[in-house]
């Protein structure tokens, strides 16, 4: 069974005003907490999704799990970045896939593993998507039975309409840290959380 990891880092940080993902976050950029984490898991491989504005430094990844892939429309909005990821999965004959946000710097190796675990041993889920107090948040996994409604998805939209829309075939697997499912989208997020991490 392969898992393939899809790290979106394709988007155009319009509300932060600059790259979000190589600004500094503790002692290294923002886009590497999350990928560290993935490289860590049991995912068989991760296709990055980037543009040619923002590429992650990926400068001490030494994982042959890598796969970096550009998409040509980054202002097509994350619908289009998703739908880059599932192609690409496609194409090395994925079972399954693993959203994951790079702007999301708190999720931890054992979040995705739960994952994992959970559809290894139900393979008949058409997800497994993680919750925090009954909310879907990323990451999500989804089988490759959805890869063909993804692909109906357009703008700036997720998974989580569809998942929504099919959620007698899937579960949700409850976390309990918030911390966990941040995103850092703006200017006022980012400075809270890197004087948070800077003063521990």
């Amino acid at each position: 069974m392969k898992i393939t990891g899809v790290y979106l880092a394709a988007g155009n940080s319009y509300r932060m005003g600059t790259n979000k993902l190589t600004l500094p976050l503790g002692n290294k950029e923002m886009g590497r907490w999350g990928l560290e984490k993935a490289v860590l898991s049991e995912l068989n491989d991760i296709i990055i999704i980037s543009n040619h504005l923002n590429h992650l430094d990926l400068s001490g990844f030494c994982s042959e799990k890598i796969i970096t892939v550009e998409t040509k429309e980054p202002g097509a909005g994350q619908s289009h970045s998703l739908q880059t990821g599932i192609r690409s999965a496609n194409n090395i004959h994925s079972d399954a896939v693993i959203i994951l946000l790079a702007d999301q710097p708190f999720i931890t190796t054992n979040m995705i593993n739960k994952l994992i675990e959970i559809y290894k041993g139900n393979p008949n889920y058409a997800f497994v998507a993680s919750s925090f107090h009954g909310c879907i948040r990323p990451p999500i996994l989804i089988d490759k039975d959805l890869f063909s409604d993804i692909h109906l998805l357009r703008g700036d939209r997720g998974a989580r309409q569809i998942l929504m829309a099919k959620k007698e075939q899937g579960i949700l697997v409850p976390f309990y840290e918030e911390k966990w499912f941040v995103d850092i989208d703006n200017m006022k997020e980012y400075l809270f959380w890197k004087n948070k991490i800077d003063n521990n």
